[in-house]
Formats: structure tokens, C-alpha cells, sequence
């Protein structure tokens, strides 16, 4: 994870800047780069578990399905406030809503750090559920309002890439730390720098509308949810955007770093690289389908692609028993490149809208999106105690294997599959839809 120290300084220094700043342009930039850190910051905060699997379920007495139970409950509040952080976004701004928002993240991180018992591990990931829905939609919905459409997708995949900076954070360094200095210390240090931006947020975080500028046309956010929600494609889009996520929902933010343990035996620590790799890889892999799709005028031709790589890239990673734990690494980078197409699901629901729902249109595919790591996340835990056949060690503790793994990730496999088919259902992007 970043250092605390450095957040800190960049922070204090941001604000101070904002402040002297009178550049339209500044303003601009500013502002994307506040939603991009604190969506960093929701990222951290919902891959940490992912190294602490092993640590929580000793401590707190977890089953794999228990845990994975309470580390997706996350996903219940989060998909729940996808449309509402989407409304709210197009009625009053990013402003308001990203600092409330950082907030609330704290507030969830604080009781996750502080709990005792499960049950209060479940209310601090409800919470920051609530809090970190705005993570990614508030990106876009700057970018919607300060970028031009043709720009669109990219600037979108820069915000997949920062996310995914902030899963790397998540895994090899909040190992590092919690090996230091334990979980809960590292945990509210993650709390804090929450704090620090709700304060950001509301000094520089650019409104929706400027001072004396008529806002052109009346939103009626539910007219945008109307435009969705009638169009089958769309539904088609999210669905396939919710199997193209798992390698990160699924896979990356919890079960990753517990799975390579198990293969090859060996520390927490080491085998938070691979999470690391899928995150890196899922970063560039988000620039460059943006990149791509632009050049080939086409999103749903890279769609295609890309989910066909992904899947002969998961084949060996899942059944290959005898991969070098090096070219296991690099299969996991990979594996993250040809995941990277999210972007381009968003930029085909933001067609489908006019440009004044831009917001609306994140949340709801948001939602659909993140989803899948909702049902995923545990039914991969319900699926290893299926597979464990109640094995527990001398003192009581459930064991999990690889094979068991193994058999678990292979409803993933089918699911990607699935999505390959789906792909030819999707409309291409049509920017004639952006008008006011």
C-alpha cells in the first residue's frame, strides 16, 4: 500500500493549491484526479480482506463460505446504491456526493477495524459499500462532464487502471503492513486517509455546473433509468460485463491470494503477487481495449477478442498443476490484460443515453457489473465446503486444497464461455445517442 505519510503530504498540498488556482484547466484536472484517488481509495478498502482470508477465518472461527458471505456483503449495499449515486450524481454534482461518500467510506472501514465478532466485520463492509458505490461512477461522471465523448472510453480506462493501482495496493503492501504492524493498525490508516479525502473532495472537487451557467436541459433521472431498462441489449451488456469482471471481483479481490497458497505452498505474502499481477494487468488491459476500440471503431469486435483470450489464459492457470510459480505470474498478468474490456461496456450503455444521464448510466451498469462479485464471491466459498466434504485438520479447522479450488474455479470458466456468445447480442457504440 501507498505509504500514509506521502497520501497525506499530496493531499495537503492539493488543497493548498486549489486555492491559487484560478486555470479552468487546473480546475479540470484537479478535479478528475480527486475522484481517481478516492476511487483508489475504495479499492484498497475492498481488496484488503483478500490477504487477511487466511487471518480473519482463524481468528473470527470462519468456514470459507462464512467468510466469503461476509467480505461480499460489501456488494449488497454497493449494487443497491449504484442507481440512487447515479441519480444523486446527475441532480447535484460529484462534489457533494464524492465527499459524503469518502466519508462514509471511513466510517465502515473504522467498524471493520474494530470488530470483535463477525457480525460487526459485516456491518463495517455494509457501510463501505455505501460509501465506495460512488468509487467509479463519480470518475465517470466528471469525465462525462469535463471530456469529450470521442475521449470518452479512455479516460474511463485510465480510472479502471487507477482502481486496479488501487487493488495492487491492496494485496503485496497491505500484506507487508499487516505483517508489521497487524491488520486492525493497518486498517485505520486506511480510515484515515478516507477522512482526508472528504476533505479534498469538498475544497476542489469540481460542481456539476459552474457559477451562472443554466443548466440546458431538466433531468429526470428516472427517464434515463426508462431508456435502460426497456433495451434488452442492455441487459445483455451488463451480464457480460458482470462475467468480464470476475477475474477481478471474483477472483482477484478475495479467492486469488488463498488459491496460489494452496498451489504451491507457500507465504500470504508471496502469493499476493499474483493478485498484484492481475491488477496490473487489468489496468493496461483497460487503456488499451479503450485504445483499441477507438482505432477499430468498434467496442463489440474487441470484446470479442479479448473474452477469447481470457479464457484460453484461465485454462492452464486453472488446470496446468505443474506451472512454474514465475509463469504462473505472468499468466496472471495476462490473464488481467484480456479482462481489462470493462470500459468499454460503459462506454456502450453511455450511448444508449442522451449525455445528461451520464451518471444514471454509470450506476446502473455499475450495478449489473458488480453483481456478479456479489454471487460469486460466496458461492465460490459455498463451492469449496461443498468440495472439502467437511475435512478439518487435528484441531478442528476446515481444510481447503488446491484440487478443491480447482473445482471451484471452473464454474467461472463456464461462465466466460457463456459471455463469448453474449458478446455477438451487444450493439456497437453509437454516439449519436450524446445529445442533451
Amino acid at each position: 500500500m501507498f505509504a500514509g505519510p506521502e497520501v497525506i503530504f499530496l493531499s495537503i498540498t492539493l488543497i493548498n493549491t486549489s486555492e491559487k488556482l484560478n486555470n479552468n484547466k487546473s480546475r479540470v484536472i484537479l478535479s478528475i484526479v480527486t475522484g481517481w484517488m478516492f476511487y483508489l481509495l475504495c479499492y484498497i478498502s475492498r481488496v484488503e480482506p483478500s490477504v487477511l482470508a487466511n487471518e480473519l477465518m482463524r481468528e473470527f472461527n470462519m468456514t470459507a463460505s462464512t467468510f466469503g458471505f461476509v467480505v461480499s456483503s460489501l456488494y449488497i449495499t454497493y449494487c443497491l446504491m449504484q442507481i440512487p449515486n447515479g441519480i444523486l450524481l446527475d441532480k447535484f454534482g460529484s462534489r457533494i456526493v464524492l465527499s459524503v461518500s469518502a466519508l462514509i467510506c471511513s466510517i465502515g472501514i473504522f467498524i471493520f477495524g474494530f470488530a470483535k465478532i463477525p457480525g460487526y466485520l459485516e456491518i463495517g463492509r455494509l457501510i463501505l459499500g455505501v460509501g465506495s458505490a460512488s468509487g467509479f461512477i463519480g470518475c465517470t461522471k466528471v469525465i462525462s462532464e469535463l471530456i469529450p465523448p470521442c475521449k470518452y472510453s479512455l479516460f474511463v480506462g485510465m480510472s479502471m487502471f487507477v482502481g486496479c493501482l488501487g487493488g495492487i495496493c491492496g494485496s503485496v503492501p497491505t500484506a507487508y503492513l499487516v505483517s508489521h504492524f497487524g491488520w486492525r493498525t493497518t486498517t485505520f490508516a486506511i480510515a484515515s486517509i478516507g477522512v482526508l479525502l472528504a476533505i479534498l473532495a469538498t475544497r476542489i472537487a469540481k460542481p456539476k455546473y459552474g457559477q451562472n451557467v443554466k443548466i440546458p436541459v431538466e433531468i429526470k433521472p428516472l427517464d434515463g433509468i426508462k431508456i435502460l431498462a426497456r433495451n434488452p441489449k442492455f441487459w445483455i451488456l451488463g451480464i457480460c460485463g458482470a462475467i468480464s469482471y470476475l477475474p477481478l471481483s471474483a477472483i482477484a479481490e478475495l479467492w486469488c491470494t488463498p488459491f496460489v497458497e494452496k498451489k504451491y505452498g507457500i507465504t500470504t505474502s508471496m502469493a499476493a503477487i499474483s493478485t498484484t499481477f492481475i491488477f496490473i494487468g487489468y489496468g493496461v488491459g483497460s487503456i488499451i481495449t479503450a485504445s483499441l476500440a477507438n482505432f477499430f471503431k468498434s467496442c463489440r469486435k474487441v470484446l470479442f477478442i479479448f473474452t477469447f483470450l481470457m479464457i484460453l489464459i484461465f485454462i492452464p492457470i486453472i488446470y496446468w498443476n505443474e506451472m512454474p510459480l514465475s509463469l504462473c505470474f505472468v499468466m496472471f498478468f495476462s490473464f488481467g490484460v484480456f479482462g481489462g474490456t470493462i470500459p468499454l461496456f460503459f462506454t456502450i450503455a453511455f450511448s444508449m443515453v442522451p449525455k445528461r444521464y451520464g451518471g444514471t448510466s454509470s450506476g446502473f451498469t455499475n450495478m449489473i457489473i458488480m453483481t456478479g462479485g456479489f454471487i460469486f464471491q460466496p458461492l465460490l466459498g459455498q463451492l469449496l465446503d461443498y468440495f472439502r466434504g467437511g475435512m478439518m485438520d487435528a484441531d478442528g479447522t476446515p481444510v481447503y486444497t488446491f484440487v478443491m479450488y480447482q473445482n471451484a474455479f471452473s464454474i467461472i470458466l463456464i461462465c466466460m464461455i457463456l459471455s463469448i456468445f453474449l458478446v455477438f447480442a451487444i450493439d456497437d457504440v453509437r454516439s449519436s445517442r450524446h445529445e442533451d
